[in-house]
Protein backbone atom coordinates (compact mmCIF):
# COMPACT_ATOMS: atom_id res chain seq x y z
CA UNK A 1 0.00 0.00 0.00
CA UNK A 2 1.16 3.07 -0.36
CA UNK A 3 1.11 6.11 2.06
CA UNK A 4 1.44 9.76 0.82
CA UNK A 5 2.46 12.19 3.36
CA UNK A 6 0.63 15.92 2.61
CA UNK A 7 2.43 18.62 3.01
CA UNK A 8 1.54 20.87 6.29
CA UNK A 9 -0.27 23.76 5.66
CA UNK A 10 1.93 27.23 5.31
CA UNK A 11 1.26 28.59 8.93
CA UNK A 12 1.86 25.28 10.81
CA UNK A 13 4.79 25.71 12.86
CA UNK A 14 7.84 23.82 11.31
CA UNK A 15 10.35 21.52 14.01
CA UNK A 16 13.32 24.08 15.38
CA UNK A 17 16.89 23.23 14.00
CA UNK A 18 20.02 23.78 15.57
CA UNK A 19 21.24 27.01 14.50
CA UNK A 20 24.68 27.72 13.69
CA UNK A 21 26.42 30.93 11.84
CA UNK A 22 27.01 28.95 8.32
CA UNK A 23 23.60 27.41 8.82
CA UNK A 24 22.30 31.34 9.02
CA UNK A 25 24.51 32.39 6.04
CA UNK A 26 23.44 29.71 3.62
CA UNK A 27 19.71 30.36 5.05
CA UNK A 28 20.70 34.53 3.91
CA UNK A 29 21.83 33.05 0.91
CA UNK A 30 18.98 31.11 -0.65
CA UNK A 31 16.61 34.04 0.65
CA UNK A 32 18.56 36.40 -1.10
CA UNK A 33 18.53 34.35 -4.60
CA UNK A 34 15.20 33.19 -4.28
CA UNK A 35 13.86 36.93 -3.54
CA UNK A 36 15.35 38.20 -6.74
CA UNK A 37 13.95 34.82 -8.57
CA UNK A 38 10.41 35.13 -7.19
CA UNK A 39 10.16 39.04 -7.79
CA UNK A 40 11.31 38.37 -11.82
CA UNK A 41 9.17 35.56 -12.15
CA UNK A 42 6.67 35.02 -9.96
CA UNK A 43 5.62 31.63 -7.29
CA UNK A 44 5.05 29.52 -10.39
CA UNK A 45 7.88 30.84 -12.33
CA UNK A 46 10.46 29.53 -9.97
CA UNK A 47 11.57 25.95 -8.98
CA UNK A 48 13.38 24.39 -5.94
CA UNK A 49 15.71 23.09 -8.19
CA UNK A 50 16.31 26.33 -9.36
CA UNK A 51 17.24 28.02 -6.27
CA UNK A 52 19.44 25.27 -5.34
CA UNK A 53 21.48 25.48 -8.93
CA UNK A 54 21.39 29.24 -8.12
CA UNK A 55 22.95 28.87 -4.71
CA UNK A 56 24.38 25.65 -4.90
CA UNK A 57 24.20 23.12 -2.30
CA UNK A 58 21.44 20.69 -1.83
CA UNK A 59 17.25 20.63 -1.57
CA UNK A 60 18.25 19.98 2.24
CA UNK A 61 19.57 22.88 3.00
CA UNK A 62 15.94 24.61 1.92
CA UNK A 63 14.02 22.10 3.57
CA UNK A 64 16.14 22.07 6.62
CA UNK A 65 15.56 26.21 6.79
CA UNK A 66 11.91 27.14 5.09
CA UNK A 67 10.82 23.43 5.16
CA UNK A 68 9.14 23.73 1.90
CA UNK A 69 9.18 26.25 -1.31
CA UNK A 70 5.95 27.67 0.49
CA UNK A 71 7.54 28.29 3.85
CA UNK A 72 11.02 29.71 1.76
CA UNK A 73 8.22 32.11 0.03
CA UNK A 74 6.56 33.17 3.40
CA UNK A 75 10.03 33.86 4.63
CA UNK A 76 11.17 36.47 1.45
CA UNK A 77 7.43 38.19 2.38
CA UNK A 78 8.06 39.13 5.86
CA UNK A 79 12.12 39.87 5.16
CA UNK A 80 10.76 42.03 2.12
CA UNK A 81 8.48 44.26 4.33
CA UNK A 82 11.59 44.54 6.91
CA UNK A 83 13.60 45.49 4.24
CA UNK A 84 11.38 47.55 2.60
CA UNK A 85 10.22 49.55 6.10
CA UNK A 86 13.96 49.46 7.45
CA UNK A 87 14.17 53.56 6.57
CA UNK A 88 10.28 54.30 7.71
CA UNK A 89 10.60 52.19 11.05
CA UNK A 90 13.97 54.58 12.75
CA UNK A 91 12.38 58.29 11.62
CA UNK A 92 12.06 60.64 14.51
CA UNK A 93 9.25 63.26 14.37
CA UNK A 94 9.01 63.68 17.63
CA UNK A 95 10.13 67.20 17.57
CA UNK A 96 7.73 67.98 14.57
CA UNK A 97 4.29 69.67 14.96
CA UNK A 98 1.32 67.95 13.23
CA UNK A 99 1.72 68.98 9.68
CA UNK A 100 5.73 68.49 9.41
CA UNK A 101 5.22 65.20 11.16
CA UNK A 102 2.83 63.70 8.99
CA UNK A 103 4.02 65.49 5.64
CA UNK A 104 7.28 63.32 6.55
CA UNK A 105 6.55 60.69 6.91
CA UNK A 106 3.76 60.93 3.51
CA UNK A 107 7.13 62.13 1.66
CA UNK A 108 9.28 58.42 3.54
CA UNK A 109 6.48 56.15 2.80
CA UNK A 110 5.57 57.23 -0.60
CA UNK A 111 9.61 57.21 -1.57
CA UNK A 112 9.33 53.30 -0.68
CA UNK A 113 5.97 52.39 -1.97
CA UNK A 114 6.54 53.80 -5.57
CA UNK A 115 9.75 52.04 -6.08
CA UNK A 116 10.02 49.76 -8.74
CA UNK A 117 11.10 46.98 -6.23
CA UNK A 118 8.36 47.22 -3.87
CA UNK A 119 5.95 47.98 -7.09
CA UNK A 120 6.83 44.21 -8.15
CA UNK A 121 6.90 43.26 -4.63
CA UNK A 122 3.00 44.51 -4.62
CA UNK A 123 2.39 42.32 -7.73
CA UNK A 124 3.67 39.49 -6.62
CA UNK A 125 1.50 39.99 -3.28
CA UNK A 126 -1.70 40.30 -5.11
CA UNK A 127 -0.95 37.42 -7.64
CA UNK A 128 -0.41 35.35 -4.83
CA UNK A 129 -2.23 36.10 -1.32
CA UNK A 130 -5.96 33.89 -2.92
CA UNK A 131 -3.39 30.77 -3.21
CA UNK A 132 -1.79 30.95 0.30
CA UNK A 133 -3.62 33.14 2.82
CA UNK A 134 -1.15 33.01 5.44
CA UNK A 135 1.10 35.12 2.81
CA UNK A 136 -1.67 37.53 2.92
CA UNK A 137 -1.68 37.66 6.81
CA UNK A 138 2.14 38.38 6.93
CA UNK A 139 2.21 40.83 4.59
CA UNK A 140 -0.30 43.02 5.83
CA UNK A 141 1.19 42.34 9.68
CA UNK A 142 4.48 43.34 8.02
CA UNK A 143 3.55 46.60 5.98
CA UNK A 144 0.59 48.22 6.18
CA UNK A 145 0.09 47.71 9.64
CA UNK A 146 3.49 48.21 10.72
CA UNK A 147 3.62 51.54 8.79
CA UNK A 148 0.28 52.45 10.19
CA UNK A 149 1.21 51.82 13.35
CA UNK A 150 4.00 53.88 13.85
CA UNK A 151 1.86 56.79 12.15
CA UNK A 152 -0.36 55.92 14.82
CA UNK A 153 1.67 56.81 17.77
CA UNK A 154 2.73 60.25 16.16
CA UNK A 155 -1.13 60.79 16.40
CA UNK A 156 -1.37 59.79 19.61
CA UNK A 157 1.23 61.73 21.29
CA UNK A 158 -0.16 65.05 19.27
CA UNK A 159 -3.40 63.99 20.70
CA UNK A 160 -1.80 63.85 24.34
CA UNK A 161 -0.37 67.06 23.39
CA UNK A 162 -3.45 68.64 22.69
CA UNK A 163 -3.24 69.40 18.81
CA UNK A 164 -5.48 66.84 17.59
CA UNK A 165 -8.56 65.93 18.95
CA UNK A 166 -9.37 62.35 20.79
CA UNK A 167 -9.66 59.83 18.09
CA UNK A 168 -9.01 56.10 17.82
CA UNK A 169 -5.27 56.37 17.05
CA UNK A 170 -4.81 53.77 14.64
CA UNK A 171 -8.15 54.39 12.78
CA UNK A 172 -7.06 57.85 12.05
CA UNK A 173 -3.51 56.67 11.18
CA UNK A 174 -5.47 54.04 8.59
CA UNK A 175 -7.33 57.03 7.15
CA UNK A 176 -4.22 59.05 6.26
CA UNK A 177 -2.23 56.52 5.57
CA UNK A 178 -4.54 55.61 2.79
CA UNK A 179 -5.87 59.00 1.73
CA UNK A 180 -1.65 59.52 0.35
CA UNK A 181 -0.67 55.50 -0.70
CA UNK A 182 -4.03 53.96 -1.94
CA UNK A 183 -4.39 55.96 -5.86
CA UNK A 184 -1.15 56.72 -6.06
CA UNK A 185 0.11 53.36 -5.60
CA UNK A 186 -2.49 52.10 -7.48
CA UNK A 187 -1.89 53.85 -10.35
CA UNK A 188 2.16 53.51 -10.38
CA UNK A 189 1.25 49.44 -10.67
CA UNK A 190 -0.38 50.34 -13.81
CA UNK A 191 2.94 52.17 -15.05
CA UNK A 192 1.24 55.66 -14.50
CA UNK A 193 4.09 56.58 -11.80
CA UNK A 194 3.25 60.31 -10.66
CA UNK A 195 5.37 63.07 -11.04
CA UNK A 196 7.29 64.97 -7.58
CA UNK A 197 4.88 67.98 -8.19
CA UNK A 198 1.75 65.46 -7.87
CA UNK A 199 3.01 63.24 -4.71
CA UNK A 200 3.40 66.86 -3.23
CA UNK A 201 -0.17 67.81 -4.30
CA UNK A 202 -1.52 64.87 -2.70
CA UNK A 203 0.21 64.74 0.73
CA UNK A 204 -0.74 68.67 1.18
CA UNK A 205 -4.42 67.82 0.44
CA UNK A 206 -4.40 64.56 2.18
CA UNK A 207 -3.18 66.78 5.12
CA UNK A 208 -5.32 69.31 4.64
CA UNK A 209 -7.79 67.00 4.99
CA UNK A 210 -6.83 65.31 7.86
CA UNK A 211 -6.50 68.39 10.40
CA UNK A 212 -9.66 69.63 9.13
CA UNK A 213 -11.36 66.43 10.29
CA UNK A 214 -9.46 65.73 13.34
CA UNK A 215 -7.18 69.50 14.25
CA UNK A 216 -8.53 71.20 17.26
CA UNK A 217 -11.23 73.98 16.34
Amino acid sequence: MNVTTATPPLDTPRRAIRRTRRGDEKSEQIRSTATELFLGRGYDGVSVDEIVRSVGGSKTNIYNHFRNKEGLFLAIVKGLCEDLLASFVTIDVSALDVDEGLRTFALALLGILLQDRHLAFHRLIIAETARFPALGRAWFESGPEKSRSIIAQFIEQQQRAGHLRPSDPHQSATLFHDMITFDLLHRAMLGDKPSDDEIRHRIDTAIDAFLHGFGRK
